[in-house]
């Protein structure tokens, strides 16, 4: 599921929050943000973050940042796992929207058949970002 907690335009363009209730193996690909910073607060489960050429996983809990210009990847290696994403500026929470993701506050999405990390480069274009694929 995924769920927009607060958008950009709730907070006059300053940050968006998303939560994440992912299971084994979601993944977003190797991508580089050319607007926005990222933090990852993981609540629950065991993420595999690359930033860069370092690779860090999280189990349990934690918080990491990934800055714009800055190649980076996220793989979920539990079962489940719960995380917040939150990027200044905000904005980029319409990412899910323009790949058929609800992003009203308080409106989840699930994400199964209709995802697909080969969907992403468009919607990800569409949005400034870069997408190096790779690992």
């Amino acid at each position: 599921m995924v769920t927009t907690k607060l958008s950009a335009q709730e907070t006059g363009g300053a940050l968006g929050i998303t939560h994440f209730s992912a299971v084994l193996g979601e993944r977003a690909p190797r991508h580089t943000h050319t607007r926005e910073d990222e933090i990852f607060i993981i609540e629950g489960g065991d993420v595999r973050l690359t930033v860069g050429d370092r690779t860090e996983s999280v189990n349990g809990a934690g918080v990491l940042f990934l800055p714009r210009g800055i190649p980076h990847s996220y793989l979920v290696e539990s079962e489940t796992a719960r995380f917040y994403v939150v990027t200044t500026p905000g904005g980029f929470e319409r990412f899910f929207s323009q790949a058929g993701y609800s992003t009203e506050l308080g409106k989840s999405a699930p994400v199964g058949e209709s995802w697909s990390v080969d969907r992403t480069v468009e919607f990800a274009e569409n949005l400034g970002l870069g997408v190096i694929w790779g690992d």
